[in-house]
């Protein structure tokens, strides 16, 4: 054997480790590819809308909304006077 037939069978053999490295990695690249999009899908991570209670708040009940939508602009002295008072005693 000669050492031309020696270069060759190892540039034969370069050439053939390249081409399995490059078929292995697509492989893995493909199988990562496929997890990755199984467990998206697959996946139930939703997180619950949270509620918000404004029952305990004061300020915030129907009665306090609708005693703000009466607001006029127009009015006197003494009717500001009688919506401060409404206001205090409902906890607005």
């Amino acid at each position: 054997m000669t050492i031309e037939d020696v270069a060759e069978t190892a540039d034969v053999w370069s050439k053939a480790i390249k081409k399995i490295v490059a078929a292995i990695s697509a492989a893995a690249i493909a199988l990562i590819a496929a997890v990755s999009g199984i467990t998206m899908l697959w996946s139930n991570d939703e997180k619950p809308v949270p509620v918000v209670r404004t029952d305990f708040v004061p300020g915030y009940g129907p009665q306090c909304s609708q005693l703000m939508n009466t607001i006029e602009h127009t009015w006197t002295e003494s009717q500001w006077a009688v919506w401060e008072r409404l206001r205090k005693d409902m906890g607005c």
